[in-house]
């Protein structure tokens, strides 16, 4: 869903010229929708690098991190070349004689590779964090409208972001597209970046941030703290990718 909405809204044809700005919207839309698609069923995490950051963080096993991270590869694949299939393959020629290849994240040329790989960091780290708000407890009451704070939130960083790496924060959103474009110039920064940012994130909101609390009197009070950070049930907190 990811791959195959967020990316048809990246095609320059149809006699239709995109933009960063309608490029951000429409991968915060897709977001939207396949959290209130799937969050019932498995968590909607569509991202590699936010399971490792549920993991971390307690949210999922490992048996179950392992197979989402399986299944987001999967479904990243299968997505672009679903796309693909059912647009035209000139558009995809054409944006390959235009620089880079459709849909592929790439940093802009006047980056370093430092400068880019520390760029993917902040926004997979600012995305994850703001995970690790959804998932702690504390905010369990403030869930209802996760859905449409997140399509915020992935459209500002996307906007933010696109102009300087592409804002991928996702390694199976740059993969899908750089195997089927054959296109793969700085590929690693985006499997690095977004997986020190949400190691690095989660780590400090799980060790300083999240609270623990010693008897039911604390968790009446206005901390409504958790007993333990011990593993939690998927489908019992919001999990948003």
């Amino acid at each position: 869903m990811l791959l195959f909405g967020g990316c048809m809204a990246s095609i320059d044809g149809f006699d239709n010229v995109t933009s960063n700005i309608s490029r951000g919207i429409t991968f915060g839309m897709v977001v939207m929708m396949a959290f209130i698609t799937f969050s019932a069923t498995s968590g909607a995490i569509i991202n590699p690098v936010v399971s490792l950051a549920a993991y971390i963080f307690g949210t999922l096993s490992l048996q179950l991190t392992i197979l989402y991270i399986v299944a987001q590869f999967a479904g990243a694949l299968c997505g672009y070349g679903l796309l693909r299939a059912v647009t035209p393959w000139q558009y995809y020629q054409q944006a390959l004689e235009h620089g880079n290849a459709h849909c592929v994240t790439v940093p802009h040329p006047s980056l370093s590779s430092g400068m880019a790989l520390a760029v993917e960091i902040l926004l997979t780290g600012m995305l994850v964090w703001t995970n690790c708000g959804v998932w702690d407890p504390r905010n369990k009451k403030d869930s209802d409208s996760v859905p449409v704070k997140f399509a915020f939130l992935i459209a500002g960083l996307s906007i933010a972001g696109g102009p300087i790496t592409g804002a991928s924060m996702n390694p199976a959103r740059s993969l899908a597209p750089a195997i089927w474009n054959h296109y793969y110039e700085g590929l690693w920064i985006y499997f690095a970046g977004p997986t020190i940012g949400s190691i690095l994130m989660v780590t400090i909101y799980r060790y300083i941030f999240l609270q623990k609390c010693s008897d039911t009197s604390e968790m009446m009070s206005p901390c409504n703290c958790h007993h333990d950070t011990g593993k939690q049930d998927p489908h019992s907190s919001k999990i948003v990718p």
